[in-house]
C-alpha cells in the first residue's frame, strides 16, 4: 500500500500479493504463478520471440544434433548444464516458443507446432524429437534442448570446454578413462556403449580420452548435415548426468 505501488496495475498487485501469502497452501507456488493471467498479458510470447535468424539457426542446430555421436552429445550435455544466464539468454527465450505451456517442458505436440513452417513429415519430426530427448522420457527438458542448440552461438570458449571435460573426469586422473563414460552412462552402461562412445574421440587409441583428444571431438562440424536436411528433409535417425536439466533462469 506505500507510494511505490500507487501506479501498479491491480492485476500486479494481486499477482505480487498471492506470492507473499503466509500460509503455502493458500500461496501460489511456481506452476500457479508462471501461469498466471498477469504474467501472459504483460509478457506475451510473441515479444520474447528472437529474431526469425536466430530461430532458424536454431532449427539447423536441431537437425545436426541427431548425427553428432554420443560422446559430442555427453560432452554438450554437461556444458548445457554449466551454462550461466548470460551466455544462453537467447536460447531460453527460443525454448520459450517450443514451450508454449510454459511448463519448463516440450512435448512432442509442441515441437511439432513449432516446426511446423519447415513442412517435416511425422516421421521426421518423430525423429528429430528423439535425437533432443536424450534420456528417452518422451519430453525434451531444458539441459537437453541447450546442448542440441549451444552451436547457435558458434565457437564454444575452451574455458567452457575445459570445465566440461574436468566433470567427465570424476577422479581428475588428466584423462576421461572408461569408468568415467561407464558411471556418465549409469543405468544404461553396456560394454558396448561405452566402447562406441571412447572410440569416437580416442584417437591414438590407448583406452582413454586426453583434453586435446576432447577439444577435437566436441569442435567437430555437423553442418554437412544440416545442408542435406534443408536440401531433401531425409532424417536417420542416458544416464544420471541426462535427467539433470539445468535451471531456467526465471524459475521453470
Amino acid at each position: 500500500n506505500g507510494r511505490r505501488w500507487k501506479d501498479v496495475s491491480k492485476e500486479a498487485h494481486k499477482f505480487v500479493s498471492s506470492l507473499i501469502v503466509m500460509d503455502p497452501k493458500k500461496r501460489l507456488n511456481a506452476k500457479q504463478a508462471l501461469g498466471h493471467k498477469w504474467l501472459s498479458d504483460e509478457f506475451p510470447l510473441s515479444n520474447r520471440r528472437p529474431s526469425e535468424t536466430f530461430m532458424d539457426d536454431v532449427h539447423d542446430n536441431i537437425i545436426s544434433f541427431q548425427d553428432k555421436s554420443e560422446f559430442k552429445k555427453l560432452a554438450l550435455m554437461v556444458i548445457a548444464h554449466k551454462s550461466s544466464t548470460h551466455q544462453i539468454v537467447q536460447l531460453r527465450a527460443a525454448f520459450d516458443q517450443f514451450d508454449t505451456s510454459n511448463d519448463g517442458i516440450i512435448s512432442l505436440d509442441e515441437f511439432r507446432e513449432a516446426m511446423t513452417k519447415f513442412e517435416y513429415s511425422d516421421e521426421e519430426i518423430a525423429s528429430l524429437f528423439g535425437s533432443v530427448d536424450m534420456d528417452k522420457s518422451g519430453k525434451i527438458n531444458y539441459t537437453e534442448f541447450l546442448a542440441a542448440t549451444l552451436g547457435v552461438h558458434g565457437h564454444i570458449q575452451e574455458d567452457r570446454l575445459a570445465e566440461a571435460f574436468d566433470r567427465l573426469d570424476a577422479d581428475d586422473t588428466g584423462y576421461i578413462s572408461k569408468k568415467n563414460i561407464k558411471n556418465i552412462l549409469g543405468t544404461d552402461y553396456t560394454r558396448e556403449r561405452v566402447e562406441e562412445v571412447l572410440q569416437v574421440a580416442d584417437l591414438d587409441d590407448d583406452g582413454r580420452i586426453s583434453f586435446e583428444e576432447f577439444l577435437k571431438a566436441v569442435r567437430s562440424s555437423n553442418q554437412g548435415l544440416v545442408d542435406e536436411m534443408v536440401d531433401d528433409s531425409s532424417i536417420t535417425n542416458n544416464s544420471d548426468l541426462l535427467t539433470i536439466s539445468a535451471k531456467i533462469p526465471g524459475g521453470k
